[in-house]
């Protein structure tokens, strides 16, 4: 016949053994959720740093842009400035030959009629011989 003493102290162990067992499985899914809070919390603090990471290129792509848009702005007015002495010139040799004929056919007209006075004459100088 077993010995009830040693079958109760066998069942003492094994009652210790699955309590220590119990006792590891709760403390590693303690660990396991602390591991998880820190994976979490450094996914969090991933997020925040790419957060601010992007918002640092936003605002240099912002600047950039409006550096650009100055220089665009630049050289467009010079663009046209250009553009407008140019079609000044073309005007001018256009319409300048015939403006300036215009005005002198007038001014001959209007010299003929007695309406444009002559323009003053200089004053005669007499040069006698032999002073000077």
């Amino acid at each position: 016949m077993p010995d009830r003493g040693s079958s109760e102290a066998d069942t003492r162990f094994q009652y210790d053994v699955i309590k220590g067992l119990a006792e590891s499985v709760r403390q590693m899914a303690q660990n396991m959720a602390d591991l998880q809070k820190t994976q979490v919390d450094m996914l969090v603090r991933l997020a925040r740093l790419e957060e601010n990471k992007v918002g640092e290129e936003l605002i240099a792509m912002k600047a950039e842009t409006a550096a650009l848009a100055i220089r665009v702005d630049v050289l467009e007015s010079a663009e046209d400035r250009r553009k407008g002495a140019y079609n000044v010139f073309t005007w001018l040799r256009i319409w300048g030959p015939a403006i300036f004929s215009l005005i002198a056919a007038a001014w001959l007209i209007g010299r003929s009629v007695g309406i444009v006075p002559a323009p003053p004459a200089p004053p005669l100088v007499h040069y006698e011989r032999g002073k000077e």
